[in-house]
């Protein structure tokens, strides 16, 4: 007999079933029967899946671990028989969990597969046209560093997520794990990876890194072995590549950002004895118009990374989308140490790929790039994926021109370091019209004055105790910015705001300076890039730090 309360259950279940529906379809590459979660530090997953299947009526399993460290496991279920918003929901209540999100697919970012694309000489120049100059002045940036250690003596190593590569190429220098001993089934240097000598599998959890073009030509731009009589010259001309591949799976991206967390964390916590040094992850892949709701835990990796003192780089769409309307992943997550690039061609346009005015921070080039490929050969690509890796090459530049003192910083504090590098980077852009208003820098890559920003004008400049004299915040600031600063309190200064075309957009001088401390108006100044500087009656600067003014 049907009783009253089943005709309202089934009833309920339908509309579940129809809203989970039409909530599901508007989530890009989900995998059906899985997620991920992550549960609190200290807790046992078993536990928590037993507390699940009690309280929902539910049979799901741990499938594999992604992060250790991190407490990360994928879950699957069996969605032909139960509801996957409703297996979702049910992890969401347990207090024992952090974050849980469904498991994705992805996709490499390369040039459109159209057949007939390469014949459109209109579209995909040739290198006949182009603006001179409409580059990223490697050469200029050569003159001060070519890359390889820091002041301090480390090692510089950047770690390319889902890439696969070509090993035997010799025009690039991988990262070798020599605190591991290859083959022998032992965590010999006990950072919770086996055998991970030759960088790392998300997907096998081995090191075995399968043959890639993709992935050998991003190494390429980002750090081919420059000025020794071979092939080409990466952005940062001597640089260890540490390679961690994954299947187009969220999932295994998950494992594959954690396992570079995992290597820099160890090599903080050894004094550089274990680990790897890395300080910039590359993510030349993602998920078109994916909400950053649906994937908390990928994104909140760039968090993770920046705790240890790596920040990351991803590029964007190769499709011609505003993302602040309509999303991506990653470009769209909201950490404070993720880079995201679109890509401009040999005329500085914005060429076939996203922007967005508050989501995508820079352009660089990615149209007809010539790098390494397969098979120690040479080839050309197109694609924003061609894009990031010009910026996470000048990341390590950058690295290589720092001061000793930026390093003693760092230590102290790694984000905040890690934030001013960032804003060294963006604010040394060369401003193009066609970024200007569809990019928070508005501008493309220029890697030469990134390193003079830091070393000519900022943190590392003679004198300058950016430092010890203060912060300007809020950082982005909307209506009001403030400085903090003891040594300035006393003195008559003069307070300037200028624009990233060297306009003075505001100028104030007064005695002792509690107008300071009361906020500069920033409200009426259009959303950018913005230098605010502190002066004595000497015009000897007293303050510098660079801002963002992003109105919602």
């Amino acid at each position: 007999m049907t009783t009253l309360n089943t005709i309202f259950s089934r009833i309920f279940l339908g509309i579940l079933i129809t809203v989970s529906h039409s909530v599901l379809a508007a989530d890009p590459g989900r995998i059906n029967g899985q997620i991920i979660v992550q549960f609190y530090s200290n807790v046992e997953p078993e536990r928590v899946i037993i507390d699940v299947e009690l309280a929902s009526k539910t049979d799901v399993a741990l499938l594999k671990p992604l992060s250790a460290s991190l407490n990360i496991w994928l879950i699957a279920f069996d969605e032909n028989v139960y509801n996957a918003e409703f297996v979702k929901d049910a992890f969401f209540k347990n207090p024992d969990v952090a974050l849980v999100q469904f498991n994705h697919t992805f996709s490499e970012r390369s040039i459109p597969d159209d057949p007939f694309f390469y014949q459109q000489w209109g579209l995909l120049n040739d290198g006949a046209g182009g603006i001179a100059d409409a580059d990223i002045d490697a050469d200029l940036a050569w003159d001060i560093t070519t890359g390889g250690v820091t002041a301090k003596g480390d090692t510089i190593v950047v770690a390319l997520i889902s890439e696969g590569q070509f090993y035997a190429h010799e025009d690039l220098d991988y990262f070798i794990n020599r605190n591991e001993i290859p083959d022998n089934d032992i965590d010999d240097d006990a950072n919770g990876y086996i055998d991970d000598y030759h960088g790392w599998n998300g997907t096998t959890q081995t090191d075995s890194v399968p043959e890639r073009l993709h992935g050998t030509h991003v190494a390429g731009i980002a750090g081919a072995i420059g000025n020794n009589g071979l092939g080409i010259s990466g952005v940062s001309q001597k640089l260890k590549i540490l390679p961690v591949y994954n299947l187009t799976v969220e999932a295994d991206a998950v494992a594959s950002y954690a396992y570079a967390r995992d290597m820099r964390k160890i090599y903080n916590e050894t004094n550089g004895e274990k680990g790897a040094y890395i300080v910039a992850t590359n993510s030349s892949f993602g998920v078109d118009f994916g909400n950053p709701d649906d994937y908390p835990i990928w994104c909140a990796m760039f968090d993770s990374l920046g705790v240890v003192g790596v920040l990351s780089v991803a590029s964007t769409a190769n499709t011609s989308v505003n993302v602040d309307n309509v999303y991506d992943i990653p470009t769209a997550c909201p950490s404070e140490y993720l880079i995201t690039v679109t890509m401009t061609d040999k005329a500085d346009n914005l060429f076939s790929a996203a922007y967005g005015a508050k989501s995508i921070d820079l352009g660089a080039p990615g149209n007809l790039i010539y790098s390494t490929i397969i098979d120690n050969s040479y080839g050309i690509l197109s694609g924003t994926s061609m894009s990031a890796p010009h910026v996470t090459g000048a990341i390590a530049m950058m690295y290589a021109a720092a001061c000793p003192e930026f390093f003693d910083a760092l230590e102290d504090n790694n984000e905040l370091m890690l934030l001013k590098l960032k804003q060294y980077l963006l604010e040394g852009v060369d401003v193009v019209p066609d970024l200007e208003g569809v990019t928070v820098s508005n501008g493309r890559l220029n890697v030469f004055r990134a390193i003079e920003n830091l070393t000519v004008s900022g943190f590392c400049a003679t004198g300058f105790a950016e430092n010890a004299l203060g912060v300007a915040y809020p950082n982005p600031a909307q209506e009001l910015l403030f400085i903090n600063g003891a040594t300035i309190i006393d003195q008559e200064v003069q307070v300037q705001v200028v624009n990233t075309l060297g306009q003075v957009v505001y100028q104030r001088t007064g005695d002792r300076s509690p107008f300071i401390f009361s906020g500069i108006p920033v409200g009426d100044l259009p959303s950018g890039y913005y230098a605010v500087s502190v002066y004595n009656p000497d015009s000897d600067l007293l303050f510098g730090s660079g801002v963002i003014i992003q109105h919602q």
